[in-house]
């Protein structure tokens, strides 16, 4: 799975004006754009993430973030059961017979990572939103769990980029996916709280839009993440 980080942001000021942006370079505190993620077809499992907020009716639900018409007969969406530390049963399939649909409509919020199985070609995906600033929470569970997230701002980069927020506890992995082999990469950092801590490598970097696993061993906590868009 290639992302593209294409993020184009819209500032939109008091007056209704909007200026055109890089993704560093924000001009206002509301920001909304858009993320190209390439989804690798083949039946391939690409583990993605929301990276916007959708504030139109129904949020960031699924026919909100892959549109009708847009995907292929038989593609499914997976959640990650932490729990039971296995996919969800309950999935979700796209048929194509007449209009297109989804067969069901659960909500995928930023900072979740989920799998989307593409059973067609490989094609793109446009996520449109808001950029979520201020503080923003995500569960993570411990014990050794495997958490399937992502980042909920849209940052690439470093993998460390997307865990902004979060207090680490020794003996924690990141772990990527590799769509290619359909499994986890060889590729993985591991945290020591020695010192002041750190990461046994950072140079493993996670594309905009981009879910990985977090495996926590510490006690499960609230992960807050006080996210603003830069200024000049």
């Amino acid at each position: 799975m290639r992302t593209k980080t294409l993020f184009l942001a819209a500032a939109i000021t008091a007056a209704g004006l909007a200026s055109s942006m890089a993704q560093s370079n924000v001009y206002s505190l509301n920001v909304v754009g858009y993320v190209n993620t390439v989804l690798t077809g083949g039946g391939s499992y690409n583990l993605i993430a929301n990276p916007l907020n959708v504030t139109a009716a129904g949020g960031n639900c699924v026919t909100n973030l892959f549109k009708i018409g847009s995907q292929t007969d038989g593609s499914t969406i997976l959640r990650w059961n932490v729990g039971t530390q296995d996919i969800d049963g309950a999935i979700v399939t796209y048929s194509s017979v007449g209009a297109g649909s989804w067969d069901a409509n659960p909500i995928l919020n930023p900072g979740e990572g989920f799998f989307y199985v593409n059973n067609g070609t490989t094609i793109t995906n446009t996520f449109v939103g808001e950029v979520i600033q201020g503080a923003y929470t995500n569960p993570v569970t411990g014990g050794g769990s495997f958490n399937c997230i992502g980042s909920s701002a849209p940052l690439g980069g470093s993998f460390t980029n997307s865990l902004g927020g979060l207090v680490l506890t020794d003996g924690d992995n990141a772990l990527f996916w590799n769509v290619g082999t359909s499994d986890i990469d060889g590729a993985f950092a591991t945290y020591s709280t020695v010192g002041a801590g750190s990461w046994d490598t950072t140079a493993i970097n996670n594309n905009v839009g981009s879910g990985f696993f977090y495996v926590r061993q510490g006690a499960s906590a609230n992960w807050v993440r006080n996210f603003t868009v830069p200024t000049p």
